[in-house]
């Protein structure tokens, strides 16, 4: 019973490397690759960590821009906009009907 899962494993693998290499052909080229030069590619991409590989690893989160502003900044304007009174403490500082403004039009 578990050969026979196993070819089938195999089979929709190799069913679905052979879907994935006609979608990857490059179109600039015209031509398609081959079964070795996709699998090439797949290795390389793998080992490159280009793929995921892992529930973990899936989706691959871009990196974050490195900050113009220090921790001190940032902490310093959120203090000054709270005391002018620019940032809602409770709800009956939010202004409702400036957010619904927006939402009806």
């Amino acid at each position: 019973m578990q050969a026979k899962s196993l070819i089938a494993a195999l089979f929709a693998i190799t069913t679905a490397t052979s879907a994935f290499a006609q979608s990857a052909a490059p179109a600039t080229t015209g031509q398609q690759l081959t079964r070795e030069q996709v699998t090439a590619e797949y290795i390389r991409a793998r080992n490159a960590g280009e793929i995921a590989t892992s529930e973990a690893d899936y989706p691959k989160t871009p990196a974050t821009a490195a900050s113009n502003v220090t921790r001190e900044q940032v902490m310093a304007e959120f203090y000054a906009a709270r005391k002018a009174g620019q940032i809602p403490q409770t709800e009956a500082d939010f202004d409702v009907a400036q957010t619904t403004k927006h939402v009806v039009q």
